[in-house]
């Protein structure tokens, strides 16, 4: 026990007094958190079900416009390997997919975690490309009016891999950056009815576009402002209550976070 001691401390001390020789070895860490005003829309063409009494989903459109609070952490390496993990989640919202059957809000809420790693190269001046791929995983929930409804809520749970390429160029004192990706997603749609609702998309494909520009007012912080695009095209296979239809996601959010480094 006084071994691991003595050897967490040393660790420490190391940390403490030779970061820049540490980092060398081991890369930066990057934490950052922040707010992103943020639109969602869920479309439905028209050939998605059409239960009867109101509960229709043919040609409909379900909007969202919230605050979403992301966080996550970032390490990269000397040698310009990187790993990010992502976490963003819907703050208090509601929606307008049964806007015709209630004039009640119904609540909402959208929750996403993405794991990216990927290759940065550095260019001449400052400049930077890169490819990244990674990991979405997506859960949605929109509140139903019951009554008249016999459930409470419809949940649309996606998930995906994504491949894509990004750049950065410095200007104004700071880094400018774009992306854009291709996904490959599943999804998922269901409800608690009675009988319930189940149906699955699978091998559909999306596409996001980003971009950003980032300051740094010390060694170790900085901000951020970003805008995002997504869209996602899901083909749902033909049930028993239904013919093959398509859903169309979209996420469109405009950001800052600050971070820190170390």
């Amino acid at each position: 026990m006084k071994t691991r001691r003595t050897e967490l401390w040393a660790l420490l001390f190391v940390f403490a007094f030779f970061p820049v020789a540490v980092q060398a070895q081991i890369g930066t860490f990057r934490l950052y958190a922040g707010v992103a005003p943020t639109t969602y829309k869920i479309s439905f063409d028209q050939n998605a079900p059409n239960f009867g009494g109101g509960h229709n989903y043919s040609n409909k459109t379900a909007k969202s416009s919230y605050t979403a609070a992301n966080i996550g952490l970032t390490w990269a390496s000397p040698k310009g390997i990187y790993v990010d993990l992502a976490a963003s989640r819907s703050l208090s919202a509601t929606h307008d997919l049964w806007s015709s059957v209630t004039s009640q809000a119904q609540d909402f809420s959208h929750d996403s975690y993405t794991l990216t790693a990927g290759y940065s190269y550095a260019l001449p001046r400052g400049a930077s490309v890169s490819g990244f791929g990674g990991y979405i995983v997506s859960n949605t929930v929109l509140n139903a009016p019951n009554p008249p409804f016999t459930f409470t809520k419809d949940k649309f749970d996606s998930h995906g891999v994504f491949i894509g390429v990004g750049g950065g160029y410095p200007a104004l004192g700071g880094q400018f950056s774009a992306s854009v990706a291709l996904a490959l997603m599943n999804g998922k749609w269901s409800d608690q009815g009675t009988p319930p609702y189940n149906n699955h998309a699978d091998n559909t494909v999306g596409f996001s576009l980003g971009g950003g520009y980032t300051y740094k007012f010390s060694q170790a912080w900085g901000i951020t402002g970003d805008l995002r695009y997504q869209r996602y095209n899901y083909n749902f296979a033909t049930s028993n209550v239904a013919t093959e239809y398509q859903i169309r996601e979209e996420v469109t959010s405009v950001g800052v976070k600050l971070s820190y480094q170390f």
